[in-house]
């Protein structure tokens, strides 16, 4: 039995940022030992900054990263994370997208966001944070009044527009400045990102986008092939609940709204699912959320083995490969049981069923392992 009080605390993103340096260590040994402590760590962090940011910024910087090593910050806001890829003396957008996806538990930074395609371009470039700071306050107009979502709903956009744009064409400061004094460029931009949106309902036609009317904004249509329409609250229990709305096993709308507060970034209420749904919340879709559709929707048949959402549970090393490449594919990152809690309760959970019931068939284990892990949900959000 798992004791539920491991997964109700937030943890610190610092075992992250000191694992990165641990595995990158060629790159600090100018400063830093081979046994270096966390100290040592910290202090490197801070002297750097120091060199780099104003006072004010500094200081904004030091005492959020002496919070999270400290363990009473989880995790840092978006603009302490830029600075942080500069305290680090990151010399490109890739080692970036390594720190915040392998390490940090966040979402890679997307090109989709003006504000994220200025940081990707600046780190790929190797300019100053002095430079990259100047660029983006003056297109600082043009990032606050960038739509919620983009007006396609197709995906791949942003991966074309990284490779076709920032690869390509974009080789030195004046090619970016170029690029965003071109007025049609700035469509592009948005709050939100395709990809991950539609990966989470990827198993549903939508029928309502960010413009639809009070009428239509009940209706999801599923797409299981057949076209019988569900609501989204019916669709939320699904979610959500880890089962379906009319299943007595489904976690009820009291218990997902107390794991709200306990996953913050994982589970919300309703009328927060509603507003994701029409893109009129401009937040990111988390790694958790996503998970817990993937864990119902990968493949056990072994008719099913070439596709690339078929896992053999009983299989760990493939069960944890399978589900980091599919976050990966999608931007999101990897599990992470130094960084995030919930991830740790979900391998948890996953090891305790495997460890109890070795011997099931693989849709059988599947099941088994979604109402344990129900029943875990349930025992916290009643904690």
């Amino acid at each position: 039995m798992l004791n539920i009080n491991d997964y109700c605390t937030s943890q610190s993103i610092w075992n992250g940022i000191f694992n990165y340096v641990c595995n990158h260590h060629k790159n600090y040994r100018d400063i830093l030992t081979d046994s270096f402590t966390d100290d040592e760590l910290l202090k490197m962090i801070r002297k750097n900054a120091r060199k780099i940011f104003s006072d004010k910024e500094y200081d904004t910087f030091r005492k959020a990263i002496a919070a999270v090593k400290k363990g009473t910050l989880r995790s840092m806001k978006k603009e302490n994370l830029y600075r942080l890829c500069y305290a680090l003396r990151l010399e490109s957008d890739t080692q970036a997208q390594d720190l915040f996806l392998n390490y940090l538990h966040c979402n890679e930074l997307s090109a989709r966001s003006l504000d994220e395609f200025i940081m990707i371009t600046a780190l790929k470039l190797q300019l100053s944070w002095e430079e990259t700071c100047e660029i983006r306050r003056t297109y600082e107009n043009n990032i606050n009044s960038q739509p919620n979502s983009p007006m396609d709903l197709e995906e791949g956009q942003t991966a074309e527009v990284y490779y076709r744009v920032i690869e390509e064409k974009i080789h030195t400061r004046e090619d970016l400045l170029a690029f965003l004094d071109t007025p049609e460029n700035m469509s592009f931009f948005a709050k939100t990102r395709n990809t991950q949106y539609l990966a989470l309902f990827d198993d549903v036609e939508l029928e309502v986008m960010y413009n639809a009317s009070q009428e239509q904004v009940i209706k999801l249509m599923t797409n299981y092939g057949n076209s019988e329409k569900e609501t989204m609250q019916e669709y939320y229990f699904s979610l959500f609940g880890l089962q379906g709305y009319d299943s007595e096993d489904s976690l009820s709308e009291k218990e997902i709204a107390s794991l709200s507060e306990k996953f913050e970034n994982v589970f919300m209420t309703y009328d927060n699912f509603c507003l994701l749904v029409q893109r009129k919340r401009p937040v990111d879709i988390s790694s958790g959320v996503f998970m817990l559709n993937l864990l119902k929707k990968l493949l056990t048949d072994d008719s099913d083995m070439e596709h690339d959402f078929y896992v053999n549970f009983l299989d760990p090393e493939e069960f944890v490969e399978v589900c980091n490449d599919i976050l990966i594919y999608f931007g999101l990152p990897i599990l992470n049981t130094d960084c995030d809690s919930f991830d740790r309760l979900l391998l948890d959970a996953y090891h305790e069923t495997l460890d109890e019931s070795p011997s099931l068939s693989n849709s059988e284990f599947q099941k088994l392992y979604l109402a344990n892990l129900r029943n875990y949900l349930r025992l916290i959000a009643a904690a």
